[in-house]
């Protein structure tokens, strides 16, 4: 799959630095660090998925987003890993690296996290050195306050049920 975007430098940046720490995140179980790299679109999705599914009133469950000594926040944080692992397995999250990033505009970007890259290809076993074909975590940024966050809002169509 080709990433929208251009290449700003040969190097990784900030904005694949911290998506690469958003998959870590994860894969550590450090969800309240997960949690709080996400875009607030992403947030609210996630907070409306969560309330609906398990018929929590969006008042609780807005406050067990923002709130860490919220009595739900565990439920909720769990719900969101096991989102997050149906879509990249937890093996997978394992020996990545951080490639040069994709710009859209100075505020859209797109992160690539390839794959078990630790072969003399790869620099330090952290960064790409060159560019080829690899399997990755390609994950879309947003610049909101001055920071970069994941923007996932396409996850909202993943928790539509199979009507077979």
């Amino acid at each position: 799959m080709q990433i929208p975007g251009e290449k700003r430098s040969q190097e990784p940046d900030e904005c694949g630095n911290r998506a690469g720490i958003f998959a870590e995140a994860v894969r550590d179980g450090q969800m309240d660090l997960a949690w709080s790299m996400l875009s607030k679109e992403t947030r609210g999705m996630r907070v409306g998925v969560w309330a609906t599914r398990n018929n929590i009133d969006m008042q609780d469950a807005y406050r067990a987003a923002y709130n860490p000594d919220h009595p739900q926040r565990a439920s909720m944080l769990e719900d969101f890993r096991t989102t997050v692992l149906r879509l990249w397995p937890l093996e997978d999250l394992t020996g990545l690296s951080v490639a040069p990033t994709n710009y859209l505009d100075d505020g859209h970007a797109f992160a690539f996290l390839p794959f078990g890259n630790t072969g003399p290809d790869a620099i330090g076993a952290s960064r790409v050195a060159e560019r080829r074909l690899m399997p990755g975590l390609i994950l879309p940024m947003l610049l909101e306050d001055g920071q970069w966050q994941i923007d996932l809002p396409g996850w909202r169509f993943l928790e539509v049920e199979n009507k077979e």
